[in-house]
């Protein structure tokens, strides 16, 4: 039994035996589909996917059928049952409780936007987001993916992980020119993510969307790792980066150290949201929002 309990926790790769290809094509699937593209016809489908359009076929019918893939003529679409796999993650998670008192808190103290984030892979991942909805470009609710070098909690979370995982992950990114003013250059950027460590914040503006400027902090988990990053963001036309870290830092701190605390008492969460290495990298299936999806962001 033992060695049966060992084999089962294992992690494992795509070239491991245990690995279910069927499984992981079929979440590519519908990962496809996002805001420039609803709705789309099979060839579309297995274009986006890398998959034959026999497969990718097979795969649409049966999720068809078990009613998360709607068909409307010859095209196909999300339905609303796609909501079960987020909503089961956030009840079973309690992240209602134990992240959005806190960022609630922080909205009403500065009318500002909150959020928790994590990173998978080389990207940020929206877990908890409470929004005074200003509209700038970017939408960024819960599930909301963005890269990691241009972004306040992304350089949190990077300056934080080990040097091995730093150099893995500039060796697998990209850095694309978001805005006339995102930092690309790799030694600038290590150098950016070292301060970030040392000062135990980040600020960033206009790197991600011009108008758009955010503070974070790290969140620390009960085994004393950096696991999550809190920020809250607001639009320059209201202040700039320097106002924030003048105004809004300690406060993040403090409210860092109690989502913390929520963490000590939600351990599931804690344990589902603990960083894996970026060396691991995304699953195919993770699909990051192309230039002209990053519009229409709400802070």
């Amino acid at each position: 039994m033992g060695r049966l309990m060992a084999r089962e926790i294992k992690r494992i790769g795509a070239d491991d035996p245990d690995y279910v290809t069927s499984l992981e094509r079929g979440l590519r699937v519908l990962s496809v589909f996002d805001r420039e593209h609803p709705e789309l016809t099979l060839r579309e489908v297995a274009q986006r996917a890398d998959l034959s359009p026999a497969t990718t076929r097979r795969f649409l019918l049966t999720f068809n059928a078990l009613g998360y893939v709607g068909i409307n003529d010859r095209r196909y679409v999300l339905r609303p049952k796609v909501l079960e796999l987020a909503y089961v993650y956030l009840n079973s998670m309690n992240v209602d409780e134990a992240l959005q008192p806190y960022l609630r808190e922080i909205v009403q103290r500065t009318g500002d936007s909150s959020s928790v984030t994590v990173l998978e892979g080389t990207e940020i991942v929206y877990i908890a987001n409470a929004s005074v909805r200003r509209l700038v470009r970017l939408s960024a609710g819960v599930g909301s993916r963005f890269p990691a070098y241009p972004t306040s909690t992304g350089r949190v979370l990077l300056a934080y992980r080990s040097q091995a995982e730093q150099d893995a992950y500039f060796a697998k990114e990209t850095f694309d020119k978001i805005t006339p003013f995102t930092e690309t250059d790799v030694d600038l950027l290590r150098k950016i993510l070292a301060e970030v460590r040392a000062n135990g914040y980040a600020v960033v503006q206009d790197e991600l969307e011009e108008g758009l400027v955010a503070v974070a902090v790290p969140v620390w988990g009960p085994s004393g790792n950096v696991i999550a990053a809190l920020n809250c963001s607001s639009v320059s036309r209201r202040t700039d980066g320097k106002e924030m870290v003048a105004t809004r830092l300690d406060m993040l701190k403090d409210f860092a150290s109690q989502v913390s605390a929520a963490l000590a008492r939600f351990p599931s969460l804690a344990h589902s949201i603990a960083s894996e290495s970026v060396a691991q990298g995304l699953p195919a299936a993770a699909k990051r929002p192309s230039k002209s999806a990053l519009k229409s962001v709400k802070v």
